[in-house]
């Protein structure tokens, strides 16, 4: 029977899994040697509690190379003493494959972790801080994109969920860029294109994008996905991307679909992302950004998601946060031609 983690803030290490032989870390998606040190360094915690026990560390899907973890584990175990060392292992879960990096691990070992992998994946994923003045700034360009009219800061803190002072932040930085009128509200001048640049270089850790491969070698096409994302009938799911731009624009000349971008609306510290197995059984996280992504999923941390309801159960992303997703796929040249129509049809975006 597995024991009862202690609590972090007791001051007691708490395990991902713990029984009377071992305990262990699962990490999801690593995607740095930084975060590989760290992890060891709970574990050695883990292990000043439980002397006499094995500790696992568990990389589902590490976007971190193979040989580079051994060479890391390698290099920091040579540092402890042997009978410290002796009780580290590192685990790799990819693609539905548990093995033991640089050594072997007992099959029965490996057959308990798999399980712990499985239960780990049903929990909701922890998500970064969310970016207030990014999302201030991409209200800011909805409003202007639909010509939405003078803002006062108390309704786009209010649309946004965050306080004055976020939203006076963000104003100052664009500077001259922000037209303020005698009634103390506000709006932009032109589209701030220095800001934006300066967002879309951050903008996969401000909307915390996650993206998505397809292990089985026969993909589905993005628009089967699109489908089964309307039978979903989520209220905080948006499709946006090259579906999104081209529903606010039919005649945008953007020739096929390389991937399904959906818009996920939470306010939560956590989230559960099981609808992506509902989706395609055989979607994993990419491992790196070189990796193709069939789905990319993106983050709204706001108060309003700003969607637009449509046709066939289908909720749509903002323009903003399609034009976004154009410029994270590195369709550059569909990106800027959205944008030019964004800026001659601005109030005249069919919603």
């Amino acid at each position: 029977m597995a024991e009862k983690p202690g609590k972090r803030n007791s001051g007691l290490y708490r395990a991902d899994f713990v029984n009377e032989n071992y305990f262990g870390e699962i990490k999801l998606g690593l995607s740095a040697i930084r975060g590989f040190r760290n992890a060891l360094v709970q574990l050695l915690r883990g292990l000043s509690q439980w002397p006499e026990k094995t500790a696992y560390l568990v990389l589902v899907d590490p976007r971190v190379s193979d040989s580079s973890l051994a060479d890391e584990m390698q290099v920091f175990t040579t540092a402890l003493r042997p009978a410290i060392a002796d009780h580290l292992r590192l685990v790799i879960a990819t693609n539905g494959e548990v093995k033991g990096v640089p050594s072997e691990v007992e099959a029965s070992i490996l057959e308990s972790v798999q399980r712990e992998v499985e239960a780990s994946r049903r929990l909701p994923s922890p998500l970064p801080r969310p970016d207030k003045q990014s999302e201030v700034l991409r209200v800011l360009l909805h409003q202007w994109v639909t010509d939405g009219g003078p803002m006062t800061a108390d309704w786009v803190a209010r649309v946004v969920g965050c306080n004055y002072r976020t939203v006076a932040a963000t104003l100052e930085k664009l500077d001259s860029l922000v037209e303020r009128l005698e009634d103390r509200r506000f709006q932009l001048k032109r589209f701030p294109s220095d800001a934006w640049a300066r967002f879309i270089a951050t903008s996969r850790k401000a909307r915390a994008t996650i993206d998505y491969v397809d292990q089985s070698g026969q993909p589905r096409s993005p628009e089967s996905l699109l489908r089964r994302v309307a039978s979903l009938a989520r209220d905080d799911i948006a499709v946006g991307g090259v579906f999104g731009a081209k529903h606010y624009l039919p005649q945008l000349d953007l020739v096929g679909s390389p991937r399904l971008d959906l818009c996920v609306h939470t306010s939560a510290a956590r989230t559960d992302l099981d609808f992506v197995d509902r989706l395609d059984a055989a979607l994993v996280p990419a491992r790196s950004r070189s990796d193709q992504p069939r789905v990319s999923v993106h983050f709204l941390r706001r108060a309003e998601s700003l969607f637009r309801r449509g046709e066939a159960r289908i909720q749509w992303a903002d323009p903003i946060e399609c034009l976004v997703d154009l410029c994270d796929a590195g369709l550059d040249a569909q990106a800027n031609e959205f944008l030019a129509h964004l800026e001659s049809y601005r109030g005249e975006i069919d919603g």
